[in-house]
């Protein structure tokens, strides 16, 4: 998930995009709700139905792939140098992840269920964000999103130093070719690189280049016809490669996108919806596994499975406003403070010796 705040960016200043974070708090809601109702169902099984499930909420995820997209992209725009950006992708993610992941780890090895607690080495291997491609188990399922935005990152940030983010065109182009070649390996079971697949992340490449897209209809209005080609390109490119479903959960949305775009959404900027945003997050960090163990454990004692789901929503909730404002926040500042402290001294040490 993009855990980035946005700016407006039509005007050049720095006031937050309200609705990107509106948008934010409802996909990670919508990943809550997905995995406390049909996931777990699936998973483990309510002790008592529901009466309902949101299966529709597992495609939240691609919508902050192409938040992660819009903003990041426009970030890279605004950067001076790639150790600004490393230094703000940092601080942005990596304090609360370790936070959570001891948050996590407590709760799973004291009242988690046994098939939840990963051996030592798995565990530790989790503190570097890449523990999938280094072929360890993941401490929360959720955790699998924060390794592809790294390596969208990565990508992104490569391409700023070379100069390159002006042929974004022609990038997001041969990232559409490279995901079609991939695809038809895979349906004629021919070897392709599993290095490559990962590392250009070729299954959700398409939904980041919708994203850069969206930011380029909504800060260059005079590229329009060229921008609009290639969302259809990126949506016909989905439609080839993967399943059905995910050409649904792309055209969605784009949809909500293009209503973001052409201000039909400022209706999102009102508190409760940006207060959510705020809070996404670390929301998506602590809700998987501790929520799994916590559902699992009040059933066991008798509690009604709805009651269950409603109380641990409310727990994991508390703890996300928690983490946001006892960790990710203060040291986000006091990493971004210091940084540029530091780059401030910088030339005065020089001028000395």
């Amino acid at each position: 998930m993009e855990h980035g705040h946005a700016g407006r960016v039509t005007d050049g200043r720095n006031a937050r995009v309200g609705e990107l974070d509106a948008l934010r708090g409802l996909a990670a809601i919508s990943v809550v709700v997905f995995h406390y109702t049909t996931f777990y169902q699936q998973e483990q099984g309510h002790m008592q139905p529901l009466g309902f499930g949101f299966p529709a909420g597992n495609y939240g995820v691609h919508l902050f792939f192409l938040i992660s997209g819009f903003v990041i992209f426009m970030t890279l725009e605004r950067t001076r140098t790639a150790m600004d950006f490393i230094v703000s992708r940092f601080s942005r993610l990596f304090p609360a992840y370790w936070a959570a992941i001891a948050i996590t780890a407590g709760v799973i090895y004291t009242v988690g269920m046994p098939e939840q607690r990963i051996p030592p080495e798995h565990l530790a291997a989790n503190v570097t964000m890449l523990q999938d491609v280094l072929g360890f188990e993941h401490l929360d399922g959720s955790y699998w999103t924060l390794e592809v935005e790294l390596f969208f990152y990565a990508q992104m940030l490569f391409w700023f130093m070379l100069g390159q983010l002006k042929r974004i065109p022609w990038i997001i182009a041969a990232w559409l070719t490279i995901t079609i070649v991939y695809a038809q390996t895979e349906q004629h079971h021919v070897h392709f690189s599993y290095i490559l697949r990962e590392l250009l992340i070729l299954r959700h490449i398409p939904f980041f280049a919708l994203g850069i897209l969206f930011y380029r209809i909504h800060s260059r209005p005079d590229a329009l016809r060229s921008n609009l080609l290639l969302i259809a390109l990126s949506l016909m490119s989905i439609g080839v490669c993967y399943a059905p479903v995910y050409l649904v959960a792309g055209i969605v949305c784009s949809a909500i996108f293009a209503m973001f775009v052409t201000g039909r959404l400022r209706w999102l900027r009102k508190a409760p919806f940006v207060f959510f945003g705020g809070i996404s997050y670390s929301l998506y960090l602590l809700h998987q596994a501790i929520g799994f163990a916590l559902i699992h454990r009040l059933e066991a004692a008798g509690v009604p499975s709805l009651a269950a789901v409603a109380i641990v929503a409310v727990v994991v909730l508390v703890l996300a406003i928690a983490l946001t404002y006892g960790v990710e926040r203060p040291a986000m500042r006091r990493l971004r403070d210091g940084w540029r402290r530091r780059k401030a001294v910088k030339p005065l040490i020089h001028v000395r010796g």
